[in-house]
């Protein structure tokens, strides 16, 4: 791992402890339309990380059959109206935020949709920590992890070379993002359900190391 004078943090899963919320409602959502397969946890394994056009792809092809057109205008709706009620941050992001954004430069890379990743931090007292230019959502780029685009754009945007980033990221998704953007990425599992399994799917996926507490990002910034 180099140096590293930007971390871009993922927001869901990882400063945020969103993606019960989102998993939840996606299966309730799958459910309504036939699809009585998918629970909350079926869908945290198969699409945690993942922007819901990625998700309705997946399901089109899976299930040979288009998905009703206004699925993914549901799912915001719905996502958006329990935010206010159903959100956390993660344990020690305010502090870690905090005291990271003291010392270096911080940004978001999220596939989210960029209404629900602002209101989510809002929710949660995050927000503040975060100018709006530097939130970076996949509307901003062409592709949504894992391809490697959202952290690039980042990247060019903050002036830092990929190989002085570090990202944090939940999901392996979001660290084959990074890996293919050649940036070091910490596999984070503080929200997982299952830690060892979801810590194993992040080395996997190429995570230069797991950490399961935020404060633990400090160990692994070299300058």
């Amino acid at each position: 791992m180099g140096m590293h004078s930007l971390i871009i943090f993922d927001c869901d899963g990882t400063l945020v402890d969103s993606e019960r919320l989102y998993n939840t409602v996606t299966a309730e959502l799958l459910n309504e339309i036939g699809y009585d397969e998918y629970t909350p946890q079926l869908c945290l394994e198969r699409f945690s990380g993942k922007s819901w056009s990625t998700i309705r792809d997946e399901l089109e092809e899976h299930h040979g059959e288009p998905m009703p057109a206004d699925i993914v205008q549901r799912y915001i709706k719905i996502a958006g109206s329990r935010m206010d009620t159903d959100l956390k941050a993660a344990r020690h992001a305010s502090a870690v935020l905090k005291n990271l954004k003291a010392q270096t430069q911080i940004c978001i890379g999220s596939n989210g949709e960029r209404g629900n990743v602002i209101k989510s931090l809002a929710v949660t007292s995050l927000l503040s920590y975060f100018e709006e230019d530097r939130i970076f959502t996949k509307i901003q780029v062409e592709r949504p992890k894992p391809a490697p685009d959202i952290f690039l754009f980042a990247c060019d945007k903050m002036q830092t070379p990929p190989a002085n980033a570090l990202v944090i990221e939940d999901s392996p998704a979001g660290v084959n993002a990074a890996r293919a953007a050649g940036i070091d990425v910490l596999g984070f599992i503080g929200t997982a359900h299952d830690k060892a399994a979801q810590g194993q799917a992040l080395k996997d996926a190429g995570a230069n190391a797991i950490i399961d507490e935020l404060i633990h990002i400090e160990h692994h910034l070299k300058r």
